[in-house]
C-alpha cells in the first residue's frame, strides 16, 4: 500500500494505491490519521461500526472518508485503522478502530473541513487499485 500527497491549486490532492480495495479504504484511514493528528501514534482502545453503501467505489471512498472527518469533529476520535469484514465497490462493513484525541498526546493540525467530489477518481488497474481525491483545509 502507499499513498502520497500531491500540490493542487487550492486544497490536498492526494493519490492512493493498493492491491485491495479494502487496502485503498484501509490505506484512506491512514491518510485521514495523519492530516488529523500528524505523526502521532493512534492506538486502537476503542472501535466504531462502519456501514456504508454507495453507488460505485469513487462515491464509497467519499462517504467513508467523510464518516471518518464527521467522528473526529463530533466526537473527537482519531482513526487508526480499519477491520473492513465486507467490502465491494457498493458497500463496507466493519470496524474502525481508533481512540480520543488527547491534545498532550497528539500533534494539533490545520482542520480537515470536508473531502470533497472534485477530482474524487477510483479505478481497479491491472495491479490493483488506484483513487485520488481532494480535501479541504
Amino acid at each position: 500500500m502507499t499513498y502520497r500527497f500531491l500540490p493542487h491549486t487550492a486544497d490536498l490532492l492526494v493519490e492512493l494505491e493498493a492491491a485491495t480495495l479494502g487496502e485503498l479504504l484501509e490505506e484512506a484511514t491512514e491518510v485521514t490519521r495523519s492530516l488529523l493528528v500528524g505523526g502521532t501514534t493512534v492506538t486502537s482502545t476503542h472501535g466504531t461500526a462502519v456501514r456504508l453503501t454507495a453507488c460505485g467505489a469513487a462515491e464509497l471512498l467519499h462517504h467513508y472518508v467523510r464518516e471518518l472527518l464527521a467522528e473526529f469533529q463530533l466526537h473527537s476520535f482519531v482513526p487508526a485503522r480499519l477491520d473492513a469484514r465486507r467490502v465491494s465497490p457498493t458497500r463496507l462493513d466493519g470496524v474502525v478502530y481508533g481512540e480520543h484525541f488527547d491534545e498532550k498526546k497528539h500533534e494539533t493540525q490545520p482542520e480537515v473541513k470536508a473531502v470533497t467530489r472534485h477530482e474524487l477518481r477510483v479505478e481497479q488497474t491491472a495491479c490493483g487499485w488506484w483513487a485520488t481525491m481532494v480535501l479541504d483545509l
